[in-house]
């Protein structure tokens, strides 16, 4: 049995939430409606991490040009949100020293013309150790009668030595939560940090891989015992397929923890497959809704799962030579014996030629070979929803 849940809510907010400052705002705005929000956590800001990757690169060559306008943009893009949020002066302060860690790692790497994982991670940091001082600082402005405290994740989320994929010490981890947040918690302490970062036994900065913010907000919530995760991002919730690909997707309300991780697992985006491991040791709720329009609602992620045969939602997901993993998720689809057959044979009826590879009770996965996803993609939308 789990311990009793903590009152306090986790919130992860994505890249796309902190893109710019008028998207930082909104961020204040969530947060403002929910005194129950007491843990915030910030990714990079929008493409961040991808112009971290291309220091390094243009460190490796040698390009030093290449590598002073890069780290010139990082710089740029975060003073003009810097300016738009009225930052103050000590939290530009502390901005300029991240980046005179920047240019110290750029020239390094320059000079050395190789760089490590570790030296990478170190890197990858500085993007949500950047956005977030810079939340932090205007949440303090925005939200007055909130007593703001920002950290370190690095000081929570410890990990072995495996850079760029690390794995999370859990006890460790919630001795240090324990420590850092719920020790010195007041009723009005919000906490800000960053995901995705962490902190080996020799004092190393680590990451939990890419899109890791979601699988630390997790970490958190699991160490303190929130009564609920959020994942703030640009959509509203879990929808039945990608909306770019079939216009008549719809959003699910509730799914449970089971069916979000096959549908993660098997190529939806909105949530990293590993998210839901923490949460499920202890049955968090799980809440993903779209930082642009909180009103909207969104889909929860849930313990209980459905004891009757329902079509939730279908993935696309690419393999080798060409080869495509097309998948049902849902509730007991195993309980349906001609199932895959019906839908192999949908999928001929198009001219997709599928066999089938695995069911389950939350899946039902087909290959195919084509070069026509996304009107396989429609067509596999179209079974379900028929």
């Amino acid at each position: 049995m789990s311990a009793k849940l903590n009152p306090w809510i986790v919130a992860k907010f994505g890249g796309s939430s902190v893109r710019d400052a008028g998207a930082m705002k909104k961020v204040a705005h969530v947060v403002g409606l929910n005194s129950a929000i007491k843990l915030v956590i910030i990714s990079a800001t929008y493409n961040t991490t991808n112009q971290l990757e291309f220091v390094a690169q243009a460190g490796l060559r040698g390009d030093e040009n290449v590598l002073n306008a890069l780290m010139a943009e990082i710089e740029t893009k975060h003073l003009k949100i810097a300016d738009e949020l009225e930052t103050s002066v000590q939290g530009r302060k502390d901005l300029g020293v991240l980046f005179q860690e920047l240019r110290a790692l750029g020239f390094q790497i320059s000079k050395d013309k190789s760089y490590t994982a570790k030296t990478m991670d170190i890197l990858y940091s500085l993007g949500e150790r950047m956005s977030s001082l810079l939340i932090a600082d205007y949440l303090r402005l925005s939200l007055p009668k909130r007593h703001v405290i920002f950290f370190d994740a690095r000081k929570v989320i410890k990990t072995n030595s495996e850079f760029q994929k690390a794995e999370p010490q859990i006890d460790l981890i919630e001795e240090n939560a324990k420590e850092v947040l719920l020790e010195r918690n007041t009723p009005d302490t919000l906490y800000v940090t960053q995901g995705f970062i962490g902190e080996d036994l020799q004092g190393h900065t680590t990451t939990l891989g890419r899109e890791g913010s979601d699988y630390s907000a997790a970490l958190f919530g699991e160490a303190i015992r929130a009564s609920e995760i959020q994942i703030w991002t640009d959509v509203p919730g879990v929808a039945s397929t990608d909306p770019r690909i079939c216009p008549d997707a719809r959003f699910i309300s509730k799914i449970s923890y089971d069916e979000a991780t096959a549908l993660a697992t098997l190529g939806a985006k909105v949530l990293f497959p590993r998210t839901l491991e923490p949460a499920k040791r202890h049955s968090i709720p799980v809440f993903v809704g779209a930082t642009q329009a909180p009103e909207a609602g969104g889909t929860y992620v849930v313990k209980e799962r459905e004891h009757t045969f329902k079509l939730k939602a279908v993935s696309v997901l690419k393999k080798e030579n060409n080869q495509w993993l097309v998948s049902l998720i849902g509730s007991e689809l195993h309980t349906v014996k001609d199932l895959p057959q019906q839908f192999i044979q949908f999928l001929a009826s198009g001219n997709f030629q599928a066999t089938l590879v695995d069911l389950t009770a939350v899946s039902l996965s087909v290959q195919v070979s084509t070069e026509e996803r996304e009107r396989l993609h429609q067509l596999a939308h179209k079974f379900l929803t028929a």
